[in-house]
């Protein structure tokens, strides 16, 4: 049998293998994203030094717009995905659910953004963050970070609030991102293109000036030298973080931009085609949400310190709460009881 043969609803081979590992793939990103990031909100929140760090307010945005593409979007693209594109959750979640996309991927690479513009400070002036008055404090940092959700939810807003093609985002059965093309090429470029060029500008800038700072690092002191050595290495992890988004979001943003413009290129692409090539690059897009934990936990040694002891932690408390059940016999354990994704971008 090949892929031309159909099941008896009229599904094709091929379209059911590829359901059944795309499906497979989100679960994977979905658990693994969960884990990953619900771990640095906790550890950044309860550890001090990391929670009294510039630092730690762009990586936590970045974690809590991860958390909310993970239980809120890829669920809803989960379910579409098993019942053939079919919505069965009304306008308002629909809206709410096409609107949390368009929150939610902004947010990220803006966050990535700040946390690049403050690095690349950090690496200009490393005794910056020491100084009596240092020009990026907490208090400017969490402006930042509230800045750039508030403008990301305005702007997600604007196609509920009559900037959309249909009088309705549920017709016939289906929940469509109701926006037009305009503001689709609008948000791509707005909102993807242009923070991550100006990223990817500081990232080289950043990069030549640690080239430059390495240079010189043997005839300046100790703690100049390990400071900057620190700032080094922090502005790597950046740029790998910087360039797992843009590797993760890069062919989704560009194939829904030339879908907009250029509708008639695809013309004489077959629709199964345009389905697993749309399919594909947005698995890879989500996909980022799980990568970003991993980055930083592997690139931050006192974030690895903080994991390990909080992991630790969890464990001797588990551990303990296990051993006082075990003493008490009486006690029981109960059981518990086709979408249209040309404007995403």
């Amino acid at each position: 049998m090949n892929d031309s043969q159909h099941t008896g609803n009229g599904t094709s081979r091929g379209d059911l293998e590829f359901i059944a590992i795309t499906a497979i793939l989100y679960v994977f990103i979905i658990i693994a994203s969960l884990l990953g990031n619900i771990i640095v909100c906790v550890v950044i929140l309860s550890t001090r030094s990391l929670r009294r760090s510039v630092n730690s307010f762009f990586i936590l945005s970045l974690a809590v717009s991860d958390l909310t593409t993970t239980c809120v979007v890829i669920p809803f693209d989960l379910e579409i995905l098993i019942s053939g594109g079919k919505w069965q959750h009304g306008e308002v979640m629909c809206n709410v659910w096409t609107t949390t996309y368009l929150l939610a991927v902004p947010t990220s690479i803006l966050s990535l953004l700040a946390l690049t513009v403050y690095r690349y400070r950090l690496l200009q002036d490393p005794l910056d963050s020491y100084k009596s008055s240092p020009l990026i404090t907490r208090r400017r940092a969490l402006i930042v970070v509230c800045c750039l959700w508030g403008y990301s939810m305005l702007f997600s807003l604007v196609p509920v609030f009559g900037w959309k093609t249909y009088p309705t985002s549920v017709v016939n059965g289906y929940c469509y991102f109701n926006v037009s093309w305009i503001y689709s090429v609008l948000s791509s470029m707005i909102n993807f293109v242009t923070p991550v060029m100006t990223a990817s500008i500081l990232n080289c800038r950043m990069f030549c000036l640690a080239l430059k700072l390495s240079r010189k690092a043997l005839r300046e002191d100790f703690l100049l030298k390990k400071l900057q050595k620190r700032n080094s290495r922090a502005a790597k992890t950046t740029f790998l973080i910087v360039f797992s988004f843009v590797f993760c979001w890069f062919p989704h943003t560009l194939w829904s931009i030339t879908f907009n413009i250029c509708k008639q290129c695809f013309i004489n692409v077959p629709y199964n085609i345009y389905t697993y090539v749309t399919g594909f690059f947005l698995v890879l897009g989500y996909l980022n949400s799980a990568l970003n934990p991993i980055l930083y936990s592997f690139r931050s040694p006192e974030f690895q310190k903080a994991v390990k002891i909080f992991l630790v932690k969890r464990s001797t408390s588990s551990n303990k709460h296990s051993g006082r059940k075990l003493s008490h016999p009486r006690l029981s354990i109960t059981k518990s009881t086709s979408v249209d994704r040309e404007t995403r971008l």
